[in-house]
């Protein structure tokens, strides 16, 4: 999959101002978010859906536990990079924002240098 030119992965950049970003730093991004892909077993569209239900009246919804399974995963994969302090949070928060730019809102902790 090709996934620098998916439609969830151009959403995201397109968001958070990446679109513009120098070629180098977007392949970073895009090498990260298929690290965490292969990591969780998931393609992005799963990663998405993962924290999303579907209501009793057939409306999508944000799913708690869903959220805090992501959070837990999100916190295993930093860990197992060997990431920790500002580095951890930073990686967490650049899957997290890929998340958010997709309709999941998700907060990780806050990064203070």
């Amino acid at each position: 999959m090709d996934l620098e030119n998916s439609p969830h992965v151009q959403r995201w950049f397109k968001g958070a101002g990446y679109a513009t970003a120098p070629e180098v730093e977007r392949k970073q991004l895009v090498t990260e978010l298929q690290a965490f892909c292969t990591f969780v077993g998931m393609e992005p569209s799963e990663l998405i859906g993962s924290c999303l239900r579907t209501t009793k009246d057939g409306h999508t919804a944000i799913s708690t536990k869903g959220r805090r399974a992501m959070q837990e995963v999100i916190e295993g994969f930093t860990a197992q990079r060997g990431l920790s302090g500002h580095a951890a949070i930073a990686a967490g928060n650049r899957i997290r924002g890929f998340l958010v730019h997709n309709g999941v809102f998700i907060q990780g902790k806050a990064s203070i240098r």
